[in-house]
């Protein structure tokens, strides 16, 4: 069961006037997602389906609180020592985050009966909720041999199989749950999931529309269905489900980020910087909201503001290496030579293999007014490089400019476009620094008629052809 899932019970539960003990401090947090580097580094890439998965089962199981709550009260007077009772009792100490004291009601219950189904239905779910998949797995594996027919089973069965990635299996489970009651709710949601991870997207979305149908105040399936409308060509349909559950959980930052993200692959940039903004109000200890939103501002070129949201993403996350390179060519373009020649080598000692962040790196010193630092950063590291390869005859200049025909013939002979753009930046940078304006401008413009590359030399000549322009 997910941690909000759970949380927005606990409240429920505390209005009805059941006591809250703990609350959500009992909950685990969710933790910061390790992030793929192209998911923080290209705005334009479709949002990855999560590998992760927050069974319901047991939200579902517990049922309405205050329904739940009433009828527990009347139990209570009829026959407050029932089994039923007790069930009711656990299911709502659940919902208060009273686990223990609900596990020992439920042992309670099995004392008499070691055969209630209500009684190990939950404490497998609640096995589950402690972190114990063993025991979740034999419990509901021995309520399936007993009950077959219960789809409430086999839905638990398939979010656990499906948590640990195994969607064959989910798959299967699911099925197996909906053969016996069509309009499970967990088993539509779980389906749907199931059918995103192996990218039957049409079907998918035919599911998860199911679920919505069944459940529509339930915000989650409308961001899963998001991502099965984008991938099958309906992005406005994907924005579309993101708003609505961004209008049943306004709290909920990560949806934000969701959207925003979709709105930048739409090149909807400024409302897609709002939802980043959005998503730091709400939770501004997540670094990734910082990055993203660093790259809105890139791309609507407010640079310093870039530079200040890259900085606040490295000093929550010192190790995220992979905003070095950007950050380093917004410092580049804002000015700030010195501090672009230590993130280029930052992004350099990371890479080891992108030799071009060495160049970027010593240029940066050039550019800073440090031309012996300069030469000799790229004496210590030019040996790295093969020596019959363009971007070695390239270092060679930057430490020994002159006699450069050599290296011009080479650039003009070079087969790959890319690879060429990028040494005629290099060679109109050293140029320029020279005072030989002609012939960097001429160079820029070469490199620069690839500037929509992505690459960071094609940028970087656009912007210095404005500058010697």
């Amino acid at each position: 069961m997910g941690e909000r899932l759970l949380c927005a019970f606990i409240v429920a539960v505390s209005v009805t006037g059941l006591a809250v003990v703990g609350g959500c401090a009992l909950l685990p947090e969710r933790g910061e997602p390790e992030p793929p580097a192209e998911q923080a580094e290209a705005l334009t890439e479709p949002a990855p389906i999560e590998e992760t998965y927050q069974s319901i089962s047991l939200f579902v199981a517990t049922g309405d609180i205050e329904a739940a709550l009433e009828e527990y009260r009347r139990a209570e007077l009829k026959n407050p020592e029932d089994p039923d009772t007790l069930v009711l009792l656990a299911q709502l100490l659940i919902a208060a985050g009273l686990v223990e004291e609900a596990q020992q009601t439920l042992e309670e219950v099995l004392a008499r009966d070691p055969e209630h189904f209500g009684a190990l239905f939950h404490s497998a779910l609640l096995a589950g909720l402690r972190g114990d998949q063993g025991e979740q797995e034999d419990g509901l594996q021995g309520l399936s041999d007993r009950y077959p027919d219960e789809p409430r089973v086999h839905a638990a069965l398939g979010e656990l199989y499906l948590e640990r990635g195994e969607y064959g299996d989910a798959r299967s489970a699911f099925e197996r749950g909906l053969k016996h009651d069509e309009d499970n709710f967990v088993a539509l949601r779980g389906l749907g999931n199931v059918l995103l991870r192996q990218k039957e997207y049409d079907e998918a979305e035919r599911v998860l529309t199911r679920a919505i149908d069944r459940e529509p105040q339930f915000s989650f399936s409308y961001v899963d269905r998001s991502h099965a409308r984008l991938r099958t060509g309906d992005p406005t349909g994907a924005e579309h489900d993101l708003s609505i559950a961004i209008e049943l959980e306004p709290g909920y930052a990560w949806n934000y980020l969701d959207r925003g993200r979709l709105r930048a692959q739409r090149g909807r940039l400024r409302p897609a910087k709002e939802d980043f903004t959005r998503a730091i109000e709400l939770d501004p200890d997540i670094f990734l909201f910082y990055v993203y939103r660093a790259r809105a501002h890139d791309s609507l070129e407010q640079f310093s503001a870039a530079v200040d949201d890259y900085r606040t993403a490295l000093q929550m996350r010192p190790d995220y290496h992979d905003a070095y390179a950007p950050l380093a060519t917004l410092l580049y373009l804002t000015g700030r030579f010195d501090r672009a020649a230590e993130y280029f080598d930052k992004a350099y000692r990371e890479s080891r293999e992108v030799h071009e962040y060495m160049l970027l790196s010593a240029l940066s010193l050039k550019e800073a007014g440090e031309e012996q630092r300069a030469r000799r950063y790229v004496g210590d590291h030019l040996g790295r490089i093969a020596g019959n390869s363009l971007l070695y005859h390239v270092g060679r200049f930057f430490t020994t400019p002159g006699n450069e025909g050599n290296l011009l013939r080479r650039i003009e002979n070079e087969n790959d476009e890319y690879l060429k753009a990028r040494a005629r930046f290099y060679v109109a940078a050293q140029y320029e620094l020279l005072g030989r304006t002609r012939s960097a401008r001429e160079l820029y413009h070469q490199a620069a008629d690839l500037a929509r590359s992505g690459m960071i030399e094609t940028r970087l000549a656009e912007h210095n052809l404005e500058r010697v322009r």
